[in-house]
């Protein structure tokens, strides 16, 4: 069989003649990206190959790896390097700045005594493991784990009847999660003082980011993210929904590796064991979480558009399959509709709605407005006495999809433009890196100097008939590709920000409001981390208000995931909030497609909202 060579990992595999190269890649976990599910649409996956073929010269050629077929001889495929990784937030979202006075994590620790056993007494280890319990904990019944029951009568002895249980109670049932050992090398460590942990989870439809928590303190000790490898098959959540229809076991498979993989990264950090993590919150959207729970979430996409489940019940980290004490239970944000989901729910705790817990600010109504940009754009609108929720699809622009050029945010992607007097850009990319392509904050940059030199007008379309505007030449001499926008890239973006700011306007309208009557605007995501306002304000994606009207949270999901780990106030006001939330259907609001329609000129056919 044939010999495939992937650079520059240097990994060698054989794999059948007229077999899918793409395949080839994926069994052995060599990464691309193919945000079009492998159809060959998005011309995202080129690579270099190299092969002998049949006269014996080598031949250097590019191709898509989702449209390869592996030839009869060997060959080499050169993979675009990829240094891209995760930048520090432009907003403020450490956990550290939303911790609440009161610590009451979802996981209890106790202290307990259990009585020796007497002989004929009748009591087995568990019964007098039981009393002890129920003499400190007020429940109506005790779960003891398999697992926990056989170690129970050496860790009783080991220390004359004096344990420390970690449970959590689930309506009137105390469940016992661990019983550790004085005499594990885990308490050696700490001094034979037990110690305790769990993870706060975001699972992103691009992302997935994770928190190591001491339960105990509340303490963040490590933090970690990466790309959600399910990105290899497609880019947004309705690809994946399509993908799901044949391919659900490997999607699964996928955000349980990225998860796992952050897990073990994050333990090897702090140095502990994963049977210490206790417990795990978990926030994500709607379609994510079906798939990390392996369940078909097509009926999401299909009118009358219906979740398998909400918020799911529950379960031990064993019964899913991530790496963490396999009592551990796992803790959903509740989602509100198809496209609102956990991660909006976790994500509105960083706001003024979560807040308002004295009565001074009880009778404060102000009105907040809470947008996360990304593929969907998910919208929340509210104050004391109603909160509206909806979802708009934006399209994969703003993360660089759907652009000729475009890439995620990560090294080498162009983020900011200037347009000198002669026309001539100069563009700034991340991480100061060779320029790649183009990511979203570098679209709404472009497009907005465009704008305001006059070199597009306000349908988009470039004043001299040029087609396109150039940012970087080709280099003949390194084989990189010229890097420019055009008039197809402008239209899909403009479609995209006319989407968020018409949803935007289609809420406020229905409670006879404005945005002049909006106290603070909460824009959360990665893609907000980079935004300039001035240059938002230009393109009409977000009316020109005073500045400190705006308050970017970065990923505030996994912060609301963090927050109702750590404090039981704060994860009943996240269900109670879920509960208050009315789901707005964009769809059948005639004033959403007026509003859309007057969005798709820049900035807007009413510049007044803009001035």
């Amino acid at each position: 069989m044939p010999r495939i060579t992937f650079l520059p990992a240097n990994i060698t595999i054989e794999s059948q003649a007229g077999s899918s190269l793409l395949e080839a890649a994926r069994r052995i976990g060599v990464f691309i990206e193919t945000p079009c599910g492998g159809k060959g649409t998005c011309q995202k996956c080129n690579v270099q190959i190299t092969g002998s073929g049949e006269r014996g010269e080598d031949k250097k050629r590019q191709v898509l790896i989702c449209q390869f077929i592996v030839p009869d001889y060997d060959i080499i495929v050169e993979l675009p390097i990829d240094d891209s990784h995760l930048f520090k937030p432009r907003g403020d979202s450490h956990p550290d700045k939303y911790l609440p006075e009161k610590h009451t994590p979802f996981i209890k620790k106790i202290n307990l005594q259990v009585t020796e056993p007497a002989l004929l007494d009748g009591l087995s280890d568990a019964d007098r493991f039981v009393r002890a319990f129920q003499k400190e904990v007020e429940c109506q019944s005790v779960d003891l784990p398999l697992n926990v029951l056989k170690d129970l009568p050496e860790k009783l002895r080991e220390k004359d009847g004096k344990i420390i249980v970690y449970y959590y109670r689930d309506n009137n049932i105390a469940r016992i999660i661990d019983i550790p050992s004085p005499k594990s090398p885990t308490n050696q460590r700490f001094d034979h003082s037990p110690q305790a942990y769990a993870l706060a989870i975001d699972i992103g439809t691009t992302t997935a980011a994770l928190l190591l928590v001491d339960i105990e303190t509340g303490k963040v000790l490590s933090s970690h993210n990466a790309y959600n490898s399910q990105v290899e098959c497609a880019l947004d959540v309705i690809g994946r929904i399509n993908y799901a229809k044949k391919n659900l076991a490997e999607l699964r498979d996928r955000i349980l590796k990225t998860i796992n993989e952050l897990t073990a990264e994050a333990c090897k950090n702090v140095k502990i064991n994963q049977s210490e993590i206790l417990c795990v919150s978990i926030a994500g959207n709607t379609t994510m979480i079906h798939l990390l729970l392996g369940v078909m979430p097509e009926y999401i996409r299909l009118s009358p558009y219906t979740p398998a489940v909400f918020c799911p019940q529950m379960y031990t980290a064993f019964q899913v399959g991530i790496n963490a004490n396999e009592n551990a239970p796992l803790l959903f944000a509740p989602a509100v509709g198809s496209y609102v989901g956990g991660d909006i729910t976790a994500g509105l705790l960083c706001t003024d709605l979560a807040r308002k817990t004295s009565i001074d600010e009880a009778n404060n109504n102000d009105l907040i407005l809470f947008i996360d940009i990304g593929t969907n754009g998910e919208i929340v609108l509210g104050n004391n006495d109603f909160v509206f929720a909806c979802a708009c699809s934006a399209g994969p622009a703003f993360e660089g999809g759907g652009i000729k050029c475009g890439m995620r945010a990560s090294n080498g992607a162009i983020e900011r433009v200037v347009i000198n007097e002669d026309g001539k850009p100069q563009v700034f990319t991340i991480g100061d890196a060779a320029p790649a392509g183009i990511c979203g904050s570098g679209v709404i940059s472009v497009v907005a100097k465009l704008f305001r030199k006059g070199i597009i007008d306000s349908a988009g379309k470039f004043a001299e008939r040029k087609g396109e505007y150039v940012l970087c030449e080709a280099d003949s001499r390194t084989g990189k590709d010229k890097i420019a926008i055009n008039e197809t890239d402008i239209d899909n973006f403009i479609r995209a920000k006319g989407a968020i700011f018409s949803a935007c306007q289609t809420m406020l309208e229905s409670v006879g409001m404005s945005f002049n009557d909006v106290k603070t605007i909460y824009v959360a995501g990665g893609f907000g981390n980079y935004l300039n306002l001035e240059d938002a304000g230009t393109i009409g994606l977000l009316p020109r208000l005073d500045d400190e009207k705006y308050i970017f949270l970065g990923n505030s999901s996994v912060v609301g995931a963090y927050l109702s780990l750590v404090c039981e106030e704060r994860r009943a006001k996240m269900f109670e909030l879920a509960s208050q939330i009315t789901y707005m259907d964009l769809s059948s609001e005639p004033r959403y497609m007026d509003h859309y329609t007057g969005a798709l000129f820049l900035p807007h056919t009413n510049k007044s909202l803009f001035e």
